[in-house]
């Protein structure tokens, strides 16, 4: 699963921090260009960044492979 939630308490907050502090992340950017193959223009990008933050607004945990899935199949449908 490639699954995107909110740190459950502080101690996982600071985990999480000190990993991004030593190089330990991957961007979003680098994420999503994987998942699609290309790199995503700015406003798929925007998209995912918004559906991450509304997911951590309601304590929601999404799986972002699936996120980008249905993305792409919904831009595919409208265009």
């Amino acid at each position: 699963m490639t699954g995107v939630r909110h740190p459950k308490d502080d101690e996982e907050c600071r985990k999480a921090r000190l990993a991004l502090a030593l190089g330990m992340g991957t961007s979003l950017v680098e994420v999503v260009t994987e998942f699609l193959g290309h790199e995503p223009d700015e406003a798929f990008l925007g998209a995912v960044k918004n559906r991450i933050e509304f997911a951590q607004e309601t304590q929601e945990t999404i799986d972002l492979k699936v996120l980008i899935k249905q993305m792409v199949d919904l831009q595919n449908e409208n265009a």
